[in-house]
């Protein structure tokens, strides 16, 4: 009778130990359960307020550019405050770091494919890029060829049935180019041309859009100048130097020696509509990025184009790997 009554209180704890040891595993699993749905939200709450902070980020880009429209009195310069590299912001627990690029500063693309004196101008400075830069002149006629919709290759061009037969088959937009990545699209474009060429290349959605001389890089004024390769005009060399902007665009031509061949006034301006936002956020550590084309009304009003939250299209620091 003992050694029965033993045997079960042996039973009845061992049922006890084992109970608790399967109480004590749920309770872990419980506790690592919770521990990872609280993560969880805390990273989703945390990359919510990251994007805000981006989005807050093209908030002050848009009123940092109604306010110079407030007082530039029609004159868009690289001396203005919205030209300033690496605006800073720093609010609770993160920051923004802000850079605006005037848009209108580089050759529009889209504007190859005009008629009358505006396409001819835009096709003979984007000649004179690809000249300059080392590149083959059959860019131009594909870039053309990629957005009309008549099926007929010109000289050096490609049309659908060039791109039809590549080992991944696609077909030419048959409209304007709404970023310039899509040059890495055009039959021929290796990555080394496409780098030459991206800064100083816009895909804008009006097409008539002139090119202001005061935001330029050299390397786009020089198209403007209807001077042989290796000639150098240096005045325009120095003004870029001194950062003194020109108030219309009389007095860019008459600045130039060259101004005395005639260079065409057509397609440019000291004024700006289109501009790049380049927005960096950091939120706890943890970054995010966005890039917007906003559009400038004449009446200073400001719309957004497009976004992009890719980080590919945004120029990192180093410390952002």
């Amino acid at each position: 009778m003992n050694k029965t009554k033993k045997m079960q209180s042996g039973v009845a704890l061992i049922s006890v130990l084992l109970l608790v040891v399967i109480v004590s595993v749920l309770s872990i699993s419980m506790t690592r359960n919770q521990n990872f749905a609280i993560h969880q939200v805390r990273n989703g709450y945390d990359f919510s307020q990251t994007n805000l902070y981006t989005l807050g980020g093209e908030e002050l880009a848009r009123q940092i550019l109604w306010q110079d429209h407030q007082e530039s009195e029609g004159l868009d310069h690289l001396n203005e405050a919205w030209a300033e590299k690496d605006l800073y912001f720093e609010f609770e627990n993160g920051e923004v770091t802000i850079n605006i690029i005037d848009l209108q500063g580089r050759l529009n693309i889209n504007s190859l494919v005009l008629e009358g004196d505006f396409g001819r101008e835009a096709r003979r400075r984007f000649s004179r890029l690809l000249l300059d830069s080392g590149l083959d002149a059959m860019y131009l006629d594909r870039l053309i060829d990629w957005m009309d919709d008549d099926g007929t290759a010109r000289t050096l061009g490609a049309e659908d049935y060039d791109y039809l037969g590549l080992a991944t088959p696609y077909r030419t937009s048959g409209q304007p180019f709404v970023d310039v990545t899509e040059l890495n699209l055009i039959l021929g474009m290796d990555s080394s041309s496409f780098e030459q060429l991206r800064n100083s290349l816009s895909a804008l959605p009006h097409l008539n859009t002139p090119v202001n001389v005061n935001t330029s890089e050299l390397s786009v004024l020089n198209t403007i100048l209807p001077i042989p390769l290796g000639e150098v005009d240096n005045s325009i060399e120095r003004a870029q130097e001194t950062r003194r902007p020109y108030n219309s665009v009389d007095e860019f031509l008459q600045a130039s020696p060259a101004s005395r061949r005639a260079i065409a006034a057509t397609g440019l301006s000291v004024q700006s509509n289109f501009f790049e936002v380049q927005i960096r956020a950091n939120y706890r550590d943890r970054l995010g990025y966005l890039t917007s084309v906003l559009q400038r009304g004449n009446d200073g009003s400001i719309r957004v184009i497009s976004r992009n939250h890719s980080r590919k299209v945004f120029p990192f620091k180093s410390s952002d790997n």
